[in-house]
């Protein structure tokens, strides 16, 4: 309780900004593809992807300071993202305030971030008992980081239904949209590559989305993501672990004799036929989530990533 009176002090004195007038169009760029930066674009934020920390706590990869981009306006802002890699184990060692690792990493970012315009969080593999811990993070980091310094929090898909169903879920629209300067949305892999094939941000679910967090998020701080990329999926998916007696099995029914020796063991091959289907965005299907997230007086939108688009896209958005 006490970490939870300590969040909510602080989220009650914090200054929220003035919503700007100019919509903002951020863009993921990931360290060596700055050749794919679009020689015109209305991007006017880039999200440097990213700095990621390790089990030590500290910093690794990424960019040093913002890239040198030919296309870019001058008046573009360079953002350090900071990740961590997909484990909730890490995660709760990284965001408990009682073990050693929180203080270095926000000592980090803070130290790494000097040359950027702002930090952006993306944490995404949080379990809901460490939700305040994540919470309070957020709130160090901000403080720690100095004023003019723009904070952005990336955050995982929810909606309605989905909040009803995990109440206590880490993503807690709300109370991130008071902490962060910016909430970027992560309207995108409805469909992902642990699941079964299918659309990678369908319009139908990206309205219920969207209308979760215009009722969440203040529309001055709600940055909405859109996807340019496709996925594909194998049918059947042939990678596995085996058991000796399937092992057995399978060269049985496929008459296969394989090579054996006793440094290296046993090793076969066969043909497989298999499916491969792949979803991908289009031209169309991103101007109508464009339209979708104009209708209301949001701040941006935000691209995963740069050089990932269909050709032509950006000079639409120009045009």
């Amino acid at each position: 309780m006490k970490k939870t009176i300590l969040l909510l002090s602080f989220i009650a004195i914090a200054s929220i900004a003035a919503p700007d007038p100019l919509p903002e169009t951020w863009a993921y760029l990931m360290k060596g593809e700055e050749k794919y930066f679009p020689a015109r674009s209305p991007i006017t934020d880039v999200a440097c992807f990213s700095a990621r920390i390790d089990g030590d706590g500290n910093l690794k990869s990424g960019q040093l300071s913002p890239p040198t981009l030919p296309g870019a306006r001058p008046e573009t802002r360079y953002h350090l993202v900071v990740t961590i890699p997909w484990n909730s184990t890490l995660a709760h060692i990284f965001l408990n305030p009682d073990l050693p690792l929180r203080n270095r990493i926000i000592e980090g970012i803070v130290e790494r971030s000097k040359p950027f315009d702002g930090v952006q969080i993306d944490f995404e593999s949080v379990n809901k008992s460490d939700g305040t811990a994540y919470l309070n993070f957020l709130v160090a980091v901000k403080k720690a980081l100095p004023k003019e310094k723009l904070f952005s929090v990336a955050v995982m898909a929810r909606w309605a239904g989905h909040k009803q169903k995990n109440p206590t879920d880490a993503f807690d629209y709300p109370f991130i949209g008071m902490i962060a300067d910016r909430v970027i949305v992560m309207a995108y892999d409805e469909h992902y590559s642990g699941g079964g094939p299918g659309s990678i941000a369908s319009l139908p679910w990206c309205e219920k989305i969207y209308a979760y967090a215009l009722g969440t998020i203040p529309p001055g701080k709600l940055v909405m993501g859109i996807p340019p990329y496709g996925r594909g999926w194998q049918t059947p998916t042939l990678a596995r672990t085996y058991k000796n007696r399937e092992i057995l099995a399978e060269l049985r029914e496929r008459k296969i004799s394989p090579a054996t020796d006793w440094k290296n063991g046993g090793a076969y091959s066969f043909a497989e036929t298999v499916t491969i289907n792949v979803h991908y965005e289009t031209l169309q299907s991103l101007k109508a989530k464009l339209n979708l997230y104009s209708q209301h007086p949001i701040r941006g939108t935000a691209y995963w990533r740069i050089g990932q688009e269909p050709k032509g896209f950006w000079v639409q958005q120009v045009e």
